[in-house]
C-alpha cells in the first residue's frame, strides 16, 4: 500500500513539474528543501556531527547548519531534475551542462577494456549518468534496489530514459564485468559505508569503510577508473568534471591494490567535498563502521576529577582493545572547561535545562574554552563532578555523541546520560545506565603502579625496606586542616619511621593551604628519612602520586579526599586514614560514609594523631598487603554496552 501511494505521489509530481518552466520548478524544489531541512530530525544531527568531525572548527555552528540546508536544497532540486529526465536532450546539455575532461573518456575507450566512471552522492549524480547516455556512450548504471518495487521501477525507467542500462539485480557483478569486457561504460557510486567487510581508507582524518566492488572490477577487467563529479554552479547550471585515472596495475598483493585504488578515490572525493560541502550527502552515516573513535575528557581544573575521568577513558580504550580494535583507533583528548565568571557558571545549568543549546551558551565560557569547544569533536564525552554535568550533556547533543558522567548530578536527570558511574556513598538508584562503585574511580593496574614506582626510584634515594607514603589533602567545604593537626600527624609519622627504620615520601595537594605547607616544610626539611617532599602548589610532576603508591608499602592518607582514599585502597597497599577537622558537627559527610564502609570491610584502618604511631607499627608487623579492590571490571563491562 505504501509503495503504491509513494509511486502515485511521485508520478503526480512528475506530471506537474514537467508542465512548469525549469527555473520555477527548481525554485519550488528549494522550498521543498526548506521543508526537508525542518523535518529530518535525527538525520540533521547525524549530518551536523559528520560536519563537526570533518571540519574541526573551520566553520561556525550557523555555517554548518547552512551547509546542511544547502544539502537539502541540492537533494530537492536534483529530485525535480530527475522527474524531468524524459524531457531532457542535447539542447538541455548544451545550455546548462559543461563537461570538462571528456577527452579522457574517449582516450580510455580506445584501450578496449571499458571504463568505470566512479562518482559519489554529490551534486545531481543522477544527471551525470543521463548525460553519458545522451552523448551516446554505452552507459551501464549500477543502482541500489529500494524496498518499494513499484516506485523503484518507475525511477529506474527515468534513469534509463536516455539509453542507459540500469543494473540493480542480484547478477550485477556479472553484468558489470560483461559490460566492461565489451568496452562499455559503467557508472558506479562508492561513497557510502561499506560495513565491516569494506576497505578502510583515510577520509577526513578518520578511517571510513568503503565498498571494494569497484576496485575488484578494475583489477579483474583492466578497466580504468575515472572519478566523475557534477557540481551545481547556480540554479540549473552544472559542471561535470572528469578526473584522471586512479586505477593501478594489478600485483600479486590484491589487498594492497584495492586499498590504493579506494584511498585515491577518497582523496579526490575529499577535495570536492571540501570545495562544495553543501553538495555532498552528509545525512548518511558515512563513518558508521569506522574503528576510529574520539574520546573527549572534560576537566574542571580539579586534578582528582580529571584523574577519574582519564581512568574511565583508559578503561574504554582497554575495553575496545579487548574487542579487537587497535590502540590507535581510540583517540583521547582533554578539554579544560573554564567559565567566564561565577555568575556565568551559576546560570549555565538553568539555561541548559530550559533548552538553550551549546552555542547559545558559549558566552558563559572563557575565550580559550570557546575556541577549544568549536574545534572539538567526540564520539564519547566523559566528565567528573557536578560542575561539568550540564556541559557534558550539551556536548553530547552537539556531537551526537555518547556521554559518561562520574559522580551524581544534582539537577540533571541521570537517564540523559548513556552511562553514570556513581559511588555507593551517594546512594544512587539502581538503573540500567548506572554503575555503582565502592569509591572514587581509580586505575588499579599493579604493574602500572610498579612501573611508576620504579621511575620515581630513579630520582629519589629510597634505601629502606619499609617506605611510608603520605598523601596530604587540603581544606574543603566540609573539612579544614590546621597546622596543629598536621604537626601532630607528622610527629607520629616520624616516630613510627624511626621505629620501623622507614623512608618517607610525602606529597600535598593543590588544596593544601599555605599555612599547612609551611608547617610541613618546617617539620620535615632536613630529615634524612624524608626522600621526597613534594609541595604541589610549588612544584609537581606527572605520575607523582602513582610513584608514591608504587614505592610505598604503607600509606597514610587524609580522609577528606574521596579520590585520594580510593586510589590508596585500590593500590592494594596497607592504608591508614586520618580525618581533618569537620566544620559542622550537625551532619555527617559522604567522606565519613566512605571511610566507615572501607573500615567495615577491613580495607583501611582509621586513626588519629594519638593512635597513629601505634597503628602504623601494628599494621606493618601484621604484614597485611591487600589484594587490589577495583571497580574497573564492572566499569569495563558497562562501557562495553555503549561502545
Amino acid at each position: 500500500m505504501a509503495d503504491y501511494i509513494l509511486y502515485s505521489v511521485v508520478k503526480f509530481f512528475a506530471v506537474f513539474f514537467r508542465m512548469l518552466p525549469l527555473r520555477l520548478s527548481l525554485w519550488i524544489g528549494r522550498r521543498f528543501g526548506d521543508i526537508l531541512y525542518c523535518s529530518i530530525g535525527k538525520r540533521k544531527a547525524v549530518a551536523y556531527a559528520n560536519l563537526k568531525a570533518a571540519f574541526r572548527g573551520r566553520y561556525t555552528s550557523s555555517q554548518l547548519r547552512k551547509i546542511i540546508r544547502d544539502e537539502c536544497y541540492s537533494l530537492s532540486q536534483s529530485f525535480i531534475e530527475v522527474l524531468k529526465f524524459p524531457l531532457l536532450g542535447n539542447d538541455y546539455i548544451d545550455r546548462y551542462i559543461k563537461v570538462e575532461g571528456e577527452d579522457k573518456i574517449k582516450a580510455a575507450l580506445k584501450r578496449g577494456h571499458g571504463i568505470i566512471l566512479l562518482t559519489a552522492h554529490f551534486g545531481n549524480w543522477e544527471l551525470s549518468s543521463l548525460v553519458g547516455g545522451i552523448k551516446d556512450y554505452k552507459m551501464n548504471v549500477l543502482v541500489r534496489w529500494q524496498k518499494f518495487d513499484r516506485l523503484n521501477g518507475y525511477l529506474n525507467k527515468m534513469r534509463g530514459s536516455k539509453g542507459a542500462n540500469v543494473i540493480s539485480k542480484d547478477d550485477a557483478r556479472e553484468r558489470i564485468e560483461y559490460a566492461l569486457n565489451n568496452n562499455e561504460v559503467a557508472g558506479i557510486l562508492s561513497d557510502q559505508d561499506g560495513g565491516k567487510r569494506g576497505e578502510f581508507v583515510e577520509f577526513f582524518g578518520r578511517l571510513a569503510s568503503t565498498p571494494k566492488g569497484v576496485a575488484h572490477f578494475s583489477l579483474k577487467t583492466g578497466a580504468p577508473i575515472l572519478p566523475v563529479f557534477i557540481v551545481r554552479e547556480k540554479g540549473p547550471y552544472h559542471r561535470i568534471i572528469i578526473e584522471d585515472d586512479i586505477s593501478v596495475n594489478a600485483t600479486e598483493v590484491v589487498g594492497k591494490d584495492i586499498h590504493e585504488i579506494l584511498q585515491r578515490f577518497a582523496k579526490v572525493l575529499q577535495k570536492y567535498v571540501e570545495g562544495y560541502p553543501g553538495q555532498w550527502l552528509w545525512l548518511h552515516k558515512r563513518w558508521k563502521s569506522t574503528p576510529t573513535k574520539f574520546v573527549l575528557v572534560l576537566s574542571d581544573g580539579k586534578a582528582g576529577h580529571l584523574k577519574q575521568s582519564l581512568s574511565v577513558a583508559n578503561a574504554m580504550k582497554e575495553r575496545r582493545a579487548e574487542l579487537g580494535y587497535k590502540e590507535r583507533d581510540t583517540k583521547l583528548e582533554t578539554l579544560e572547561v573554564r567559565f567566564k565568571s561565577r555568575f556565568a557558571r551559576a546560570i549555565f545549568d538553568p539555561l541548559a535545562i530550559l533548552g538553550f543549546n551549546l552555542h547559545q551558551l558559549l558566552f558563559c565560557f572563557s575565550p580559550e574554552t570557546v575556541e577549544n569547544i568549536q574545534t572539538a569533536y567526540a564520539d564519547f564525552v566523559i566528565s567528573c563532578g557536578s560542575s561539568l554535568a550540564g556541559v557534558n550533556l550539551s556536548l553530547k547533543k552537539e556531537f551526537n555523541a555518547k556521554s559518561v558522567v562520574i559522580m551524581r548530578s544534582n539537577i540533571y536527570n541521570i537517564n540523559k546520560y548513556d552511562l553514570a558511574i556513581i559511588p555507593a556513598h551517594d546512594r544512587p538508584k539502581q538503573m540500567p545506565n548506572v554503575v555503582v562503585t565502592r569509591g572514587a574511580v581509580a586505575d588499579s593496574d599493579k604493574e602500572l603502579l610498579g612501573s611508576y614506582g620504579s621511575e620515581l626510584k630513579k630520582h629519589v634515594n629510597v634505601t629502606k625496606d619499609n617506605v611510608m607514603g603520605i598523601l596530604i589533602g587540603g581544606d574543603s567545604k566540609a573539612y579544614i586542616f590546621s597546622p596543629e593537626l598536621i604537626n601532630s600527624i607528622l610527629d607520629a609519622v616520624m616516630l613510627a619511621a624511626d621505629d620501623l627504620d622507614a623512608d618517607i615520601l610525602l606529597t600535598t595537594s593543590r588544596r593544601t593551604s599555605s599555612a599547612v605547607e609551611e608547617t610541613i616544610k618546617a617539620r620535615l626539611r632536613g630529615s634524612t628519612r624524608v626522600k621526597l617532599l613534594l609541595i604541589a602548589n610549588e612544584y609537581n610532576f606527572e605520575g607523582a602520586i602513582e610513584g608514591i603508591l608504587g614505592l610505598s608499602n604503607i600509606l597514610i592518607v587524609s580522609g577528606e579526599s574521596i579520590a585520594m582514599v580510593s586510589e590508596a585502597v585500590n593500590s592494594g597497599k596497607r592504608v591508614l586514614v586520618f580525618m581533618p577537622h569537620r566544620k559542622s558537627l550537625l551532619f555527617g559527610t559522604k567522606q565519613e560514609k566512605l571511610v566507615k564502609n572501607l573500615e567495615a570491610q577491613h580495607r583501611i584502618v582509621v586513626s588519629s594523631p594519638v593512635r597513629l604511631r601505634t597503628n602504623i607499627r601494628s599494621l606493618v608487623k601484621k604484614g597485611l598487603n591487600l589484594d587490589i579492590v577495583s571497580d574497573t571490571d564492572l566499569i569495563r563491562a558497562a562501557l562495553g554496552k555503549i561502545i
